[in-house]
C-alpha cells in the first residue's frame, strides 16, 4: 500500500462527500486506502457516507475525541507507506496526493510534506509558516509586534513574498492536506492527544524536525481548501488559545506557556 489517507469528520457531510470524489476523480496511478473517523457527526453521518462509500473503512466514535486523537485512530490501522491527512473541508485541483507521494520516495530526509492551498477563488490560502518558533510567532501575534515593528515587517513580507510556485523548505504545514512518513511516525510517535484542535500538527512537526528530518512544501500539489466557511467561530477560537498555550509547555517548557498564558489573558494576544 502506497497511502493512507486520513480524514476526519465531524458535521460536515456535504464537503466530506465532495472531498472523497475529488479524490476518486483526481488520484492516478497510486495504491492507496481511505480511513475516515467520525466523530460522532449528527444525523448519521457516518452512516451516510458508508452507504455512499461502502469501500473505504470507517471508524466511528461515540464523542468527538477531537483531530488529533482521530487521526491518531486512523493511522493505528493504516497499512500504507505514507499517510496522508486530508481534512473533509477540501477539493483536489489535480492529482496532488500522488505528486506528494512521489516527493517523498524521492526525498528520503523529508518527514513531511504539504500543498498548495487555495480558497474557492483559487487565491492562495495558508500552506504553511516559519512562524511556529517563539519569537516570530509572538512577533506576529502579541503586542510585542509594535515595540519590535521593523523585525514584524520583515517577517511578514518574507512570508507574503515567499515563491508560491517553488519548493522549499518550511518550519510547519498546516494539518488540512500533511503527508507523513510512516517510519518517522514510528520514530517521533503520533499525534499528541493533549491538543484537542490546532497546534497538533505544529507540534508534531517540531518534533520530526527535531528528529533530524525536513519538511516540504510542494507547490504542484494543488488542493482548495474551504475553512472559510467555518471561520470566526468563538469556540474554536478558544480552542486556539488554549492549545497555543499547551503548544509552547510542550515544546519549549512550562515557562514559555506561562508568558502565553499571561498574554492571552491580559488581551495582549492578537
Amino acid at each position: 500500500m502506497d497511502v493512507s489517507i486520513i480524514i476526519v469528520n465531524y458535521n460536515m457531510l456535504e464537503l466530506c462527500v465532495n472531498c472523497l470524489k475529488s479524490v476518486y476523480i483526481k488520484t492516478k496511478d497510486l495504491n492507496y486506502e481511505i480511513i475516515l473517523i467520525d466523530n460522532n457527526s449528527l444525523n448519521n453521518e457516518a452512516g451516510e457516507i458508508e452507504k455512499l462509500f461502502p469501500e473505504i473503512k470507517i471508524i466511528k466514535n461515540n464523542e468527538n475525541v477531537g483531530f488529533g486523537r482521530a487521526n491518531n485512530q486512523g493511522i493505528e490501522q493504516a497499512c500504507g507507506k505514507y499517510i496522508f491527512c486530508l481534512n473533509p473541508d477540501t477539493l483536489l485541483v489535480n492529482n496532488s496526493i500522488k505528486i506528494l507521494y512521489d516527493f517523498m520516495e524521492n526525498n528520503p530526509y523529508c518527514g513531511a510534506c504539504g500543498g498548495n492551498l487555495f480558497d474557492r477563488d483559487m487565491n492562495y490560502s495558508l500552506s504553511f509558516g516559519y512562524g511556529d518558533s517563539i519569537i516570530s510567532l509572538l512577533l506576529r501575534k502579541t503586542l510585542l509586534k509594535y515595540f519590535f515593528f521593523k523585525e514584524f515587517v520583515k517577517l511578514k513580507k518574507y512570508i507574503k513574498n515567499t515563491d508560491r510556485t517553488k519548493i522549499h523548505e518550511v518550519r510547519h504545514l498546516t494539518g488540512a492536506d500533511l503527508m507523513l512518513r510512516k517510519t518517522v511516525l514510528d520514530k517521533v510517535g503520533l499525534f499528541n492527544e493533549r491538543f484537542f484542535m490546532y497546534f497538533e500538527e505544529n507540534e508534531l512537526e517540531t518534533r520530526i524536525r527535531r528528529a533530524g528530518y525536513k519538511i516540504f512544501f510542494v507547490p504542484s500539489s494543488k488542493i482548495i481548501h474551504l475553512e472559510d466557511k467555518y471561520r470566526n467561530n468563538k469556540h474554536k477560537s478558544n480552542f486556539f488559545k488554549e492549545s497555543c498555550i499547551e503548544y509552547y509547555r510542550v515544546c519549549y517548557g512550562e515557562a514559555w506557556g506561562e508568558i502565553a498564558e499571561f498574554l492571552i489573558n491580559k488581551k495582549l494576544f492578537m
